[in-house]
């Protein structure tokens, strides 16, 4: 009877110990799949955020790009509206005869007028 009772012991925890392996290794596989991908999902947005950052280095590059060419662009507007000043400036001097004092009241009756005149659209702009 003690043998007996020895191998039942025996056969069950042969039984409960493959059960264990097996579901061990279903553990396993499982573990390894959720692994994968959490795994895939992180590669993903790491592939996500290279593309943001490359969509937001050429933003910037085409920004200071367009600045650059703002500026020198501004800067040879000046430059044309300042010698326009100062041909309608002389062309003033010469219509009075010489006389500075007339030629200087046009050319800044100009100025203001061009300034009025943009203050005016801008104006419109804000309200509407």
């Amino acid at each position: 009877m003690a043998s007996n009772k020895t191998s039942s012991e025996e056969t069950s925890h042969q039984d409960s110990s493959n059960q264990q392996d097996g579901s061990s290794f279903i553990n396993f596989e499982l573990k390894e799949h959720l692994l994968a991908f959490i795994n895939s999902i992180a590669e993903y947005f790491e592939t996500l955020f290279l593309y943001a950052k490359k969509i937001a280095v050429e933003q910037i590059v085409n920004g200071v790009q367009a600045y650059l060419f703002l500026k020198v662009g501004l800067f040879f507007i000046s430059l044309s509206v300042l010698f326009l000043l100062g041909a309608f400036f002389l062309f003033l001097q010469r219509y009075f005869g010489g006389d500075p004092l007339p030629a200087l009241l046009g050319t800044g009756g100009l100025c203001f007028g061009i300034s009025i005149i943009s203050f005016i659209l801008v104006a419109r702009k804000f309200k509407g």
